[in-house]
């Protein structure tokens, strides 16, 4: 009996080990015929194409496409690939200081960044570039004007600027700085005891800035409660991740693991002594909140030392190295090799990526669960849908379509401009009166505004059949009655919606005269999500029992 199960045991084995071979075999052949194809493809092109062809366009297509079939995060860097890489991991670029935007198909300055060339030189919110260093760059995208902005710190470049309400053009002439994008970009004390600081990116300095935030606050005051600002933070370093989490638990904490497929399990842990081991804590996330702000988000919730407030995150939890193609030509290559996972063992993940995709062979999320059961240290359940869920939902306002178009076509942001290039000085207390209200209107009216509507394009639609098909007049008067009837709504929905605009109006004024520091101060008045997380830090009771604090 014996025996035969051994004999049995042999077989199983060998069965097994033949398939595998098999699989090996398949997966080479299936490799050298692609491999094949893929340069036979090009050598055909190369020799028949009516047009002679750039090899390098043509084979970098090859290359994005091939890398189109996995997640959005494995891509192919080249030499401009590799200068935002920089900037993204360092935080620093020489470049002029200023934030550029596409608006009414211009090159227009957002904002300038207080303290840099482009502040100093007075160049202003609104400002539309025209020229740089002699070439007209209409129909540039973003992308290319920055790239021509930038460049060797001390070098000049030279603009040709339009001002709205000055006649002509102007040039200025530029010299390059280190420009310091802030990770950290607003810190201030929201509620007595309450410090706030926003953190908008994981620079490798991001940590250091949050600490120098922190003493700075300490230095007005002491610090009773704190709220990490981490809404539309799409994330940054691993490493500047575990040092925020730092600054707020002990040393030896778990922050986050990584494994892949190919990769080993790695464990990351805090290492340094805390600035704030024990004050109250709550963090502040979105939909716009990935990658990093997920790991810190993630780690604190699992830890129960902070509160997590707003709406879920993003659902990045991909780790990517960068891996070297060719030193001469600085081809690089960032490939996705493991996944986050916080300290309960919740993958941050979701799982909306390369699902459906034929080129896994193993799908190596299947053993990621949402159905899975977590716990938390204060044995909290906490669930692995992808991405981080707060412990308490706020949902910001939504916006009705007619404020959502006066956004998108930038009428609140044109106006301010053109009021603060009329009126200098702002006169009195910062509100913004029923005057100003007029002449936004009347601005409206000048610019011929007319929200885009889906029920207009229909009706549109509708109207061509009944023509078509010959419906009678009457008919098609009822459709423009229908029509006008939608156009008076639309008068009395603007004026329901008038405190909204108001306050966005006051919002995209405020930084044009007093900067966007101000714009934050004030934006946090009107912040559903701020203002409920305020409230939970000053009741101790409902804080503690959100966290199961004994």
């Amino acid at each position: 009996m014996f025996r035969m199960k051994t004999h049995w045991s042999l077989l199983l084995i060998f069965v097994f080990l033949f398939h595998l071979q098999a699989d090996e075999q398949d997966y080479y052949l299936r490799l050298k015929k692609g491999w094949q194809y893929m340069r036979e493809v090009y050598l055909q092109l190369n020799q028949h194409y009516v047009e002679d062809v750039d090899p390098y366009p043509l084979i970098k297509a090859g290359i994005n496409g091939m890398l189109d079939k996995l997640d959005p995060y494995t891509v192919f860097i080249d030499e401009n690939g590799e200068r935002r890489l920089r900037i993204i991991t360092t935080g620093k670029y020489g470049g002029l200081g200023m934030e550029v935007g596409l608006r009414n198909k211009k090159i227009t300055v957002i904002s300038p960044i207080e303290g840099t060339p482009a502040q100093r030189m007075g160049i202003r919110a609104g400002d539309i570039i025209e020229k740089v260093d002699d070439q007209s760059v209409s129909g540039w995208s973003i992308e290319q004007v920055s790239g021509k902005l930038r460049g060797k710190v001390g070098t000049r470049v030279k603009l040709l600027l339009r001002r709205p309400g000055l006649e002509k053009p102007f040039e200025l002439v530029l010299t390059r700085e280190e420009i310091i994008i802030k990770d950290v970009s607003y810190s201030d004390f929201v509620a007595p005891g309450i410090a706030y600081v926003t953190l908008s990116g994981f620079t490798e300095k991001a940590a250091a800035e949050l600490k120098l935030a922190i003493k700075e606050l300490q230095d007005r005051g002491e610090i009773k409660a704190f709220i990490l600002d981490l809404r539309g933070n799409p994330g940054g370093l691993l490493k500047s991740a575990v040092d925020v989490v730092n600054v707020f638990v002990p040393k030896g904490k778990l922050v986050v693991y990584t494994k892949g497929f190919r990769e080993k399990e790695a464990r990351f842990y805090t290492n340094k002594i805390p600035v704030l081991p024990d004050v109250p804590l709550a963090v502040l996330v979105d939909g716009g909140s990935a990658s990093a702000s997920e790991i810190v988000a993630g780690a604190l919730q699992d830890m129960d030392r902070a509160v997590i407030v707003g709406e879920p995150t993003f659902g990045k939890g991909l780790v990517q190295k960068v891996y070297t193609l060719d030193d001469q030509f600085d081809g690089k290559l960032k490939i996705t090799t493991a996944k986050y996972y916080v300290p309960s063992g919740r993958c941050i993940q979701k799982r909306d990526y390369g699902q459906n995709n034929n080129v896994f062979i193993r799908d190596s999320s299947a053993t990621d669960s949402s159905t899975h059961v977590y716990f938390t240290e204060n044995k909290r359940k906490v669930y692995d849908h992808g991405g981080i869920y707060p412990d308490v939902t706020v949902r910001q306002d939504s916006m009705n379509y007619i404020v959502v178009d006066l956004i998108r076509k930038n009428l609140l942001f044109d106006f301010a401009v053109d009021y603060h290039q009329k009126h200098p000085e702002w006169q009195g207390d910062f509100i913004i009166s029923d005057a100003i209200m007029d002449q936004f209107a009347a601005y409206l009216k000048e610019k011929n505004f007319k929200p885009t509507m889906i029920v207009d394009k229909e009706l549109d639609k509708v109207k061509k059949i009944a023509q078509r098909e010959g419906y009678s007049e009457k008919t098609l008067q009822l459709i423009k009655q229908l029509r006008d009837q939608f156009a008076g709504e639309r008068k009395a929905i603007y004026r329901n919606n008038l405190e909204q605009i108001r306050v966005l109006l006051r919002l995209e004024l405020a930084e044009k005269y007093y900067g966007k520091d101000f714009r934050q101060k004030l934006s946090l008045e009107d912040d559903r999500q701020a203002q409920e997380t305020i409230r939970i830090l000053q009741n101790q009771a409902q804080y503690k029992d959100i966290l199961a604090i004994q």
